[in-house]
């Protein structure tokens, strides 16, 4: 990336946007999101035409619930790469958060023809499931959110996906059901998010 802020802002310039980069890419990955928005505004407009600047602007701005920015930065970076699923996920739930659920439905349908990788997968179901539960269809959501078996090995994605079932049944009512899918995300990780006071609701 080094060479397109390069060719973007000139080499007078150039020192100073790319420690403002750094800092900011610094701040993301220690999850100081609001501190690396401030840090990366004053030259986010100079590099405009980057992709990976505006995925790292749509994922702040996303961050921050400000979801139609966040939307316009990403849908910059799809737009030079439809093949790539990576932030469709955040993509989707900034249009549900927005309920523009005519393009959650489209950018689902999209992910499910290219099937990314599954912990990808996983997020773009549970973004575009979510969409359906916020529209009152938590059956629609059910379905959506079910499909293929137990895996081989557990992994993180895995987990999530079952508290959403879990969540979603007891939406719906059927406690029993929520249980099962309460109690196999526990037996995994005990601690993962409320899923112990959820089982505790629920008559554990």
């Amino acid at each position: 990336m080094a060479r397109e802020v390069r060719k973007a802002v000139g080499d007078r310039r150039y020192d100073f946007v790319s420690r403002q980069l750094s800092r900011a890419l610094v701040a993301y990955d220690a999850e100081r999101y609001r501190e690396a928005l401030a840090v990366l505004a004053p030259v986010l407009e100079d590099l405009w035409l980057i992709t990976d600047v505006r995925v790292l602007a749509g994922r702040l701005e996303y961050r921050a619930q400000h979801w139609k920015a966040a939307a316009e930065h990403l849908e910059f970076s799809r737009a030079s790469d439809r093949s790539d699923m990576t932030n469709m996920p955040v993509l989707i739930d900034c249009y549900r958060a927005l309920k523009r659920y005519e393009l959650v439905d489209q950018l689902w349908a999209e992910m499910k023809e290219l099937s990314p990788h599954p912990a990808v997968m996983a997020e773009g179901r549970i973004s575009a499931a979510m969409s359906y539960a916020d529209r009152g269809d938590v059956q629609t959501a059910i379905r959506i959110m079910t499909h293929g078996g137990e895996p081989r090995q557990v992994q993180s994605h895995h987990l999530m996906e079952w508290y959403v079932l879990g969540d979603l049944y007891d939406r719906a009512g059927d406690a029993v059901t929520a249980k099962k899918f309460f109690i196999r995300v526990a037996k995994h990780d005990t601690k993962y998010v409320d899923v112990e006071a959820r089982l505790a609701s629920l008559g554990e």
